[in-house]
């Protein structure tokens, strides 16, 4: 009988994000956590500066950008 990968996330796609001092991660997964699109360091507050991550809903706006740029 074949085994079959658990799905551990019950939306299609999810954040990991991390800030620390002068270092900046936000990355959007899908349900097997294979990487969709990632910003590091300044490329995150220029994201947010351009308009295409919003601090407030992280998941949502990288959701809608990745969209925007072909990558879903």
């Amino acid at each position: 009988m074949a085994k079959t990968k658990k799905k551990t996330f019950t939306e299609p796609y999810h954040i990991e994000m991390w800030f620390e001092r002068d270092r900046a991660h936000v990355e959007l997964l899908d349900a097997d956590n294979q990487t969709i699109i990632e910003w590091w360091d300044e490329e995150v507050q220029k994201a947010i500066d351009d308009g295409f991550l919003y601090s407030s809903n992280y998941l949502e706006s990288a959701e809608e950008y990745a969209k925007s740029v072909g990558m879903l």
